[in-house]
C-alpha cells in the first residue's frame, strides 16, 4: 500500500473528520431490504466501457465497433440488473478520468464536507482510489460477497485488512511479438519468446540490424515514450524486475535507487533498437496501431486491450525476467477500474447488489467478449470458454490468475500533473539522450520530490 501520500496530503485530516461521523450510520439505507417496490436511484460515476449515452450509441455506431460493443454491454448490464433489483434505477455520471476525475471527486467531497449531500453513491477510479480508501471516503465491503474476485486487483484499497473497493475489470502487461518480422529476420521459432532481458535485447538488435541492412521500415521494439503516466506504466515492469519501484518499502520516492538505475540503463540500451518514430509519438493509440496494424516492430510491452482485434501473426507471452535467476515478475495492474461506495450513500445495500452483479461470472463473460479487457471474476478466468474468445490474450489470463505481483503507480495527490510531467521529461532523456542515467535520475528525484512533498 502506498504510504507516501500520508506525508503529503493536506486534505486527509478533513476527510477523516468528515467521514468519521458518517461511519456511525454505516452507510445504511432506510429502504434497503424492503420488499416493497420503493424506487431507488443509484448515482454511479462511470467510464468506458460503461457508457452514459449507450442508447444513442447503439443507434449511431456501426455494429461491432468498440463504441457499439461498449454500448451493448451497458444495455445488457442494465437490463440484467433490472431483473435482479427491479426497484433500483441506475444513473451513470461521466466525470472524465485520471486528474480530471480526481478534481471532480474532490469537489463532491468538499460539498459534502460543507453540509451538502454526496453527489454520487459509487465513485470510480484507479490510482486515487487507494487514497480515498485510506482516508475514510468509502464504506467497507463484505469480502465474502466478492470472494470470486481476483484479490490482487483491489489490494491497494484494502486498509487494515478491510476491503473498500472492487474492480469491474483490470489489465496487466505482457510481451507482444510479430511472428512475421521475427521469421523474416531469421530468428529461430524457439527464440521468438525471450525469457530474459538479455535475450530480448539480442533479438531486438538482430531485427534492427536486419531491417537496416535490408531497408525494412520496422525496428526491434516499439517503446512507449508518451509523456507522463503512460510511459511510467510501461517503465514500471522493468523497474520492479530490477528490484526497484517508484517508492521504496517505506513509501518514500526512490527514482534514483540503484535498482532503478539498472532498469533505466537497460531501457536506454533497448531504445537503440526501437522503431525510431515510437520514441517521439505522443499517443498510446498511435503506438498500438503502429505495432498491431502497421507491423513497425517485432516486439512491444503492452496491455492486452489491443490484442483483441490483432491478426494471427501477432502473439503474446509473459514478460521476460531480469535474468535466469530472477523470480520477480515485475507486472502491475493497469486500466484497473475500481468502484467504491461512498460512506454518505443512503443506498448502501442497493450499491452492494450492483457491484455483486457487476463482478458476477455472467456479466464478466459478456464484458470480456464485447470489450476484450481482462475480467476479474475467477470463475470466468478459469473457464475453458474464455480461452476460445481471444486466444492471443490467453497468456495475459495465465499471468493474471497466477498472480505474484502488486498494484499500479503511486498516488500523488499534490501537484500530480507537474510531477508526472517531470517524469516524462526525465524518461524521454533516458530513452533518447546522452546524459549519464544516474545524473538524470538524481535530478528527477529532486524535481519530483519538490512537487509532491
Amino acid at each position: 500500500m502506498n504510504k507516501l501520500f500520508v506525508k503529503i496530503l493536506t486534505l486527509a485530516t478533513a476527510l477523516v473528520m468528515l467521514f468519521a461521523c458518517a461511519s456511525c450510520g454505516g452507510g445504511g439505507d432506510t429502504t434497503s431490504g424492503d420488499p416493497s417496490n420503493t424506487s431507488v436511484t443509484l448515482k454511479i460515476q462511470s467510464a468506458a466501457p460503461l457508457k452514459q449515452n449507450y442508447a444513442a450509441l447503439l443507434k449511431s455506431e456501426k455494429e461491432g465497433t468498440q463504441l457499439y460493443n461498449q454500448a451493448l454491454f451497458t444495455k445488457k448490464l442494465l437490463d440484467g440488473f433490472k431483473e435482479v433489483a427491479p426497484n433500483v434505477k441506475i444513473q451513470f455520471i461521466e466525470d472524465g478520468w485520471s486528474d480530471a476525475l480526481y478534481q471532480k471527486q474532490q469537489l463532491y467531497i468538499r460539498d459534502a464536507q460543507a453540509g451538502g449531500k454526496m453527489a454520487v453513491d459509487i465513485m470510480i477510479g484507479e490510482n486515487y482510489m487507494s487514497y480515498f480508501a485510506e482516508n475514510g471516503v468509502f464504506a467497507e465491503l463484505d469480502k465474502s460477497k466478492f470472494s470470486n474476485v481476483v484479490e490482487g486487483s483491489y489490494a491497494d484499497t484494502v486498509v487494515n485488512g478491510k476491503m473498500y473497493a472492487v474492480p469491474m475489470c483490470t489489465g496487466i502487461f505482457g510481451l507482444q511479438y510479430n511472428v512475421t518480422i521475427l521469421q523474416e529476420a531469421g530468428i529461430p521459432e524457439d527464440k521468438y519468446v525471450p525469457a530474459t532481458w538479455a535475450e530480448l535485447l539480442e533479438n531486438c538488435k538482430t531485427v534492427s540490424e536486419y531491417a537496416e541492412a535490408n531497408k525494412k521500415n520496422y525496428g526491434g521494439i516499439m517503446l512507449n515514450n508518451v509523456a507522463g503516466m503512460s510511459s511510467a506504466f510501461r517503465a514500471i515492469p522493468f523497474m520492479r524486475q530490477a528490484g526497484g519501484d517508484f517508492l521504496d518499502e517505506n513509501g518514500n520516492l526512490a527514482i534514483n535507487s540503484e535498482s532503478n538505475i539498472k532498469a533505466f540503463t537497460y531501457l536506454r540500451n533497448l531504445a537503440k533498437y526501437a522503431y525510431k518514430p515510437s520514441l517521439t509519438t505522443d499517443q498510446e493509440d498511435t503506438l498500438q496501431n503502429y505495432f498491431v496494424n502497421k507491423g513497425y516492430a517485432a516486439y512491444m510491452i503492452e496491455g492486452q486491450w489491443s490484442m483483441a482485434g490483432a491478426a494471427d501473426n501477432i502473439k503474446s507471452a509473459a514478460l521476460p525476467v531480469y535474468d535466469a535467476e530472477s523470480t520477480e515478475k515485475g507486472n502491475c495492474y493497469v486500466g484497473n477500474v475500481l468502484f467504491g461506495i461512498t460512506k454518505q450513500s443512503t443506498h448502501y445495500n442497493e450499491a452492494v447488489k450492483f457491484l455483486e452483479y457487476l463482478t458476477s461470472a455472467e456479466v464478466q463473460n459478456w464484458f470480456y467478449e464485447l470489450d476484450g479487457r481482462l475480467p476479474v471474476n475467477k470463475e470466468t478466468l478459469s473457464s475453458e470458454e474464455i480461452r476460445t474468445v481471444y486466444p492471443n490474450i490467453n497468456s495475459y489470463i495465465d499471468a493474471l490468475t497466477a498472480g505474484g505481483f502488486h498494484g499500479g503507480l503511486p498516488c500523488f495527490t499534490k501537484n500530480a500533473s507537474d510531477a508526472w510531467a517531470k517524469w516524462g521529461t526525465f524518461y524521454k532523456e533516458v530513452l533518447t539522450g546522452k546524459t549519464d542515467v544516474k545524473t538524470l535520475a538524481d535530478n528527477a528525484q529532486k524535481d519530483i520530490y519538490d512537487r509532491i512533498k
